[in-house]
């Protein structure tokens, strides 16, 4: 499900809408759930679902945007949802397609990837601004691993290699999650030329053992590729296993920078934060270039959102600090308040593009009060992080914990419109 908010003119209006997949008309059609979800990769009645799926999906592994296309929305200018149909780039996606891709704000490019149960475990992929998929880039890596998120640089896209493997056998055999974390592995990050042809050309750097969701940015510092990060230094499984939690063992978070030298070779990281620290966004108009601020959110367990946070990369961080708190490069926190838990902060530039201020705007997210179960959105200064919001927008439905949101401009949808 899709939820929307319409601000306009001091007035708001809210909607949400069912993605009309061909899954969704077809368990409509039965009236009942048909289709495995990640929580089923468990035992062997889960293997037993990972093989029919397989077969039906010819062998390809499910995302969040999963199958071989992608469901496009459109959104209306009253702020309304319609689902257009299925776009699969005039059949040339035939892999997963990432939940993450990127879009380079000078270029209108769009960069992609997809992974897989079967070789090539990872393929990379070019979308033009006009919408056509360049051809696809398979990445060797040595098992089927997942890989949630990546970035792009002006001139790089960066991979990661990271030991959180899919073994279905294990399912049967031991009785486990169908993922593994092999701690005795080091972590790789493959650093590819963004139009190289084939794999020829990535460089692959090692790094300490971790796993990692999301990426806030990554860009170029002379002879060096800088990412920055949210870094697990190992994921608790019950999480890929369909089990919720309040608290997870190894739900430990942190922001970090990874410098990659690509003259060197040599590849170092630098904590930037205390945990836990999750779903990292910056101003986007930065895509792939030079950020300074980060916006983050301070979580309780695996999706309770507690706070939004605020980095500024050109402060030091105070490491010695167990808890976080405003200091060193931390600028600011927006605290929810008592038993009320929030979604990820998108960042909103008062005037778009890099002509103002990196970190003049707001921030806006969705806010739950478990004592009374009302919903709202929130409006924040990402300047000032003040504690009192430039608006409250209380919504009529609960909005589950943990989305994702992306924020579209008037401009953006009347383009839109003309396509």
């Amino acid at each position: 499900m899709i939820h929307g908010l319409r601000i306009k003119n001091g007035k708001a209006a809210y909607v949400s809408r069912y993605v009309r997949t061909s899954k969704l008309k077809q368990e409509e059609y039965f009236g009942a759930a048909k289709f495995m979800k990640i929580g089923d990769l468990n035992g062997p009645f889960g293997l037993l679902m990972v093989i029919l799926q397989l077969l039906r999906q010819k062998l390809k592994v499910l995302d969040a945007l999963h199958g071989t296309g992608t469901d496009v929305l459109k959104v209306l200018e009253d702020g309304d949802i319609q689902t257009l149909g299925m776009l699969d780039y005039d059949k040339r996606l035939e892999h997963s397609f990432t939940a993450h891709p990127k879009v380079d704000p000078f270029t209108g490019e769009m960069f992609t990837f997809g992974y897989s149960l079967t070789p090539p475990y990872i393929t990379y992929r070019v979308i033009s601004k006009d919408g056509f998929m360049h051809d696809p880039v398979p990445i060797t890596i040595s098992d089927p691993i997942m890989m949630h998120d990546f970035a792009i640089t002006e001139n790089y896209a960066i991979f990661m290699d990271h030991p959180l493997i899919f073994k279905p056998k294990e399912m049967v055999k031991e009785k486990k999650s169908a993922f593994t974390f092999d701690a005795t592995k080091r972590a790789r990050f493959g650093i590819l030329p963004r139009y190289a042809k084939d794999e020829m050309q990535i460089r692959w750097f090692e790094l300490p053992n971790c796993f990692i969701f999301h990426n806030a940015n990554a860009w170029e510092e002379e002879d060096e590729v800088v990412l920055i990060t949210s870094r697990a230094q190992h994921p608790d499984l019950d999480m890929f296993n369909g089990i919720v939690k309040e608290k997870l063992k190894n739900f430990s978070n942190e922001l970090y920078e990874m410098r990659f030298n690509m003259k060197t070779g040599l590849a170092l990281q630098k904590k930037l934060s205390a945990s836990v620290v999750e779903l990292p966004r910056v101003n986007e108009s930065y895509t792939g270039r030079r950020t300074r601020y980060v916006y983050g959110t301070i979580l309780e367990g695996v999706v309770k959102v507690t706070g939004i946070i605020k980095f500024d990369l050109h402060a030091e961080p105070e490491t010695e600090k167990t808890k976080l708190e405003v200091g060193g490069n931390v600028q600011g926190i927006y605290d929810l308040g008592p038993v009320r838990f929030g979604s990820e902060a998108i960042f909103v530039p008062r005037v778009p593009g890099i002509t103002s201020e990196e970190d003049d705007g707001f921030l806006i997210f969705f806010v739950h009060d478990e004592n009374d179960g009302k919903s709202s959105v929130h409006v924040i200064d990402a300047k000032t992080m003040s504690a009192d919001p430039v608006a409250v927008v209380e919504i009529p439905h609960r909005v589950p914990y943990g989305f994702h949101a992306f924020f579209v401009t008037e401009e953006q949808l009347q383009e839109q419109g003309k396509l």
